[in-house]
């Protein structure tokens, strides 16, 4: 938005509701060898996501913070890439996602997937969301009272650059932690802890996520041990559930005609900023549908969001030469300046 005194900062997220649990590709920048074999051996202890392994059930409780502290159980039971079936429960809210080869079946009992919930989905697959990333530096440095080496990286994921950093404890190779900063100003940190063997895999039953310095989740994960292949029942679309299609080098949708609210007059006047958070469905012709908000800034800056998006488009999202229905994030920061 034009003007000395306010801006209007839209970040589109790719949403976590459909979003299963993926393997890590690393990328040497060819800066630093050590610290290229350090965080790709510490990336391939920590995922228990493999290609090559077995069926298992993950177990977690955890605390969101939401309006208050609220308690929630996820209950993974996972076969590969392609076979998984998950429910989480937080609170009053509860949800179950299905996938099954190429299909994601969605089905809960609110309108949009609460952020917390999502985060806990994401927060899994350690390191996870770090595809395609370039190691920049590395340095030592005492991580919670443990000596580590932090590697940074840069990753690009189609919202512009991130740096990460990374600490690894170097003799265990164990995750220990990883920050960024999330524009405009909101920085991010996981913490790991508690690891235990499993299937010559290490992975940490204790997962922290703070935001701005406050804990948001922390996630206690109960059982982690190997079953028998998924029973084909479970994998069968629940009544009423949302259907989804992803794929192997899925392409996001790419806004075309994505204007940004106006800093709503009584917000900027009385010194007001915030950041309101939308789900909303991007169709297979790039328009927006069910729109809804899941963050709010102020009354003000939501309806100015909620008007604005509803006018949005997109190319859409692609399977192949196939386009195809996806849902996503869409983050506005009302700033003064």
């Amino acid at each position: 938005m034009k003007g000395k005194r306010n801006s209007c900062n839209v970040t589109q997220v790719t949403c976590l509701t459909v979003c299963l649990l993926a393997v890590v590709p690393l990328c040497s920048a060819g800066v630093d060898s050590s610290a290229q074999q350090l965080l790709t051996a510490a990336a391939r202890q920590v995922n228990i996501f493999t290609a090559d392994a077995a069926p298992f059930q993950l177990d977690a409780d955890f605390i969101a913070q939401i309006q208050v502290p609220t308690e929630g159980h996820l209950i993974l039971r996972w076969d590969s890439k392609d076979r998984s079936w998950r429910r989480i429960i937080n609170g009053d809210f509860e949800q179950i996602d299905i996938k099954k080869g190429e299909v994601v079946y969605l089905k809960r009992n609110a309108p949009f997937t609460p952020i917390r919930v999502r985060e806990v989905i994401g927060l899994l697959p350690v390191l996870g969301k770090l595809e395609g990333m370039q190691i920049k530096k590395a340095r030592s440095r005492t991580e919670r009272g443990v000596q580590a080496t932090c590697v940074k990286v840069s990753l690009d994921n189609g919202r512009g650059e991130r740096f990460h950093e990374i600490c690894i404890e170097p003799n265990s190779h164990d995750v220990l932690s990883d920050e960024w900063d999330e524009p405009p100003d909101q920085p991010r940190r996981e913490e790991f802890s508690d690891y235990a063997e499993f299937r010559g895999h290490r992975y940490p039953h204790k997962i922290i996520l703070l935001v701005n310095g406050s804990k948001v989740v922390e996630v206690h994960v109960s059982t982690l041990e190997t079953r028998g292949p998924i029973d084909d029942a479970l994998l069968a679309a629940p009544p009423g559930a949302i259907v989804r299609r992803v794929c192997d080098g899925m392409k996001r949708p790419v806004p075309v005609k994505t204007p940004d609210p106006l800093y709503p007059k009584s917000s900027s006047q009385n010194q007001l900023m915030g950041d309101t958070t939308v789900a909303m469905t991007v169709l297979p012709d790039g328009s927006a549908d069910n729109i809804q908000l899941i963050g709010s800034g102020t009354h003000a800056m939501d309806d100015a969001t909620l008007q604005t998006l509803k006018s949005w488009k997109f190319k859409p999202a692609m399977c192949g030469s196939e386009s195809v229905t996806v849902d996503i994030e869409v983050v506005v920061s009302f700033r003064l300046r």
